[in-house]
């Protein structure tokens, strides 16, 4: 028996995270992956592909989210270092 799969890359974030959509030929036939590395960071499989897309839609929102607070409170912390350093 022959293994059958389509793999698309859907996003990438600029911190290396891709999200792959894997279509395979055994229910239920779409699988997305969110990777960085070696990392799987999130993974599920669904029946539609319109589904898959849509949840992928929604990691990716989540992580940019996460990326942008992340590098707000990197901002917010270097500027109450360099405040603290001044101040002696």
């Amino acid at each position: 028996m022959a293994l059958s799969m389509m793999v698309e890359r859907l996003w990438t974030l600029p911190d290396g995270t891709v999200c792959l959509l894997v279509q395979r030929a055994d229910a239920p036939s779409f699988e997305i992956c969110v990777v960085r590395g070696e990392e799987v960071l999130r993974q599920g499989r669904l029946y539609a592909r319109g589904s898959a897309l849509m949840l992928a839609e929604t990691w990716r929102s989540t992580r940019t989210s996460l990326h942008a607070k992340r590098a707000a409170e990197a901002a917010v912390a270097r500027v109450a270092a360099t405040t603290d350093s001044h101040v002696r």
